[in-house]
């Protein structure tokens, strides 16, 4: 059997690439998120749903339900009642309260006009009813005794520290570092790149034979 010499050796010829494929552009890589958007992204959402469930503790339930929100002042009834807390008082019919009952009445002065609005709790029913009450942190009780006239309401629930937040932001300062504090999640916001920069892969020719 004879070869040719001539036919013996084939050179192996690639199709070149068509024009369209050329110049078409390269396919880049999904854009990631910058890690610290996703931050501000989750803070930004926490905090949201707090402020909203707060709203709803100490506001829009309240009047819902024609209850009265109050902010506790002094540490007459800690540790039920920490200083800065909202205790929500609602309306109750004075013969069902009982020994043991958080109350919120005015206290009048005796030989005075000037009164307060105060929160304890009861220690004794009179008849009456006439109400002995003592602050949970004081050694003796309120002088004087509660007429069924002066009783604003008895404690419903108590939300801690809110009231305190609450009588400070509504002073000048605390209007003031509100704003600055949304101008500063807003230049935060504005200033972090809204994706990850990645280097893009180098082109290389591939070696043809010919």
């Amino acid at each position: 059997m004879t070869v040719d010499p001539m036919t013996d050796r084939i050179p192996v010829v690639r199709p070149r690439p068509r024009a369209a494929e050329q110049n078409a552009p390269e396919r880049s890589a999904p854009e990631e998120p910058h890690p610290l958007r996703r931050v501000l992204r989750w803070a930004g959402g926490t905090a949201a749903v707090l402020v909203l469930a707060l709203a709803l503790a100490v506001a829009v339930v309240p009047a819902l339900a024609g209850a009265r929100p109050l902010t506790v002042l002094s540490g007459s009834m800690e540790p039920s009642l920490p200083v800065g807390s909202t205790v929500v008082v609602r309306p109750e019919p004075v013969e069902g309260i009982a020994v043991g009952d958080v109350v919120t009445f005015t206290d009048r002065e005796e030989g005075g006009g000037e009164t307060r609005v105060v929160t304890h709790r009861v220690i004794e029913v009179r008849p009456g009813p006439e109400f002995v009450t003592m602050g949970d942190a004081n050694n003796a009780p309120d002088q004087g005794v509660v007429l069924p006239a002066d009783v604003l309401g008895v404690q419903w629930y108590h939300v801690p520290y809110v009231g305190l937040l609450r009588e400070r932001l509504l002073t000048p300062p605390g209007v003031f570092f509100g704003l600055g504090a949304v101008l500063l999640g807003v230049a935060v916001h504005l200033l972090v790149p809204r994706t990850r920069s990645t280097p893009r892969p180098r082109r290389t020719r591939s070696a043809t034979e010919s």
